[in-house]
């Protein structure tokens, strides 16, 4: 099977713009910020087995940067609260600390939107395994 770069391509052009615009944002840089450091945050979150079946469902540039500086040995970090998860986020990317996380709620808001984009792309058995190992505060910013 041949490798097509610029179908790997459109598929993760699409990703990122379901979530600019469920972040309600033309700057697909920003979305693009918000985007990885969100993924990466869910992904120091899960065991290793759960890390790798979630990103088999990413396209494959995304699947890159869900994996950038991944280190298997420290997954998956504890966090059991919510502020503890937005702060986790929030330096996953210095420059979207700087610029697009400087107030808690829109840490949150990303989270969510990131989420809802996630659903709507991936099977729910894996997103169900996914908040399944967040504590249930992290859960309840979902629905807040």
């Amino acid at each position: 099977m041949a490798f097509n770069f610029e179908d790997n391509k459109k598929d993760a052009i699409v990703l990122l713009q379901a979530v600019a615009q469920e972040l309600d944002t033309d700057d697909m840089n920003k979305a693009g910020r918000i985007f990885r450091a969100v993924l990466q945050a869910i992904r120091d979150r899960l065991p290793v087995n759960e890390a790798i079946h979630f990103a088999a469902q990413l396209p494959i540039i995304w699947k890159g940067i869900y994996f950038d500086q991944y280190d298997p040995d420290k997954v998956p970090v504890t966090i059991r609260d919510a502020q503890e998860w937005i702060n986790y986020i929030r330096n996953k990317n210095a420059f979207a600390a700087n610029n697009d996380f400087q107030q808690d709620d829109e840490i949150t808001a990303s989270f969510r939107a990131v989420f809802n984009v996630l659903q709507r792309h991936m099977s729910d058995g894996q997103l169900q395994q996914v908040k399944q190992a967040m504590h249930q505060e992290i859960q309840e910013l979902l629905n807040a």
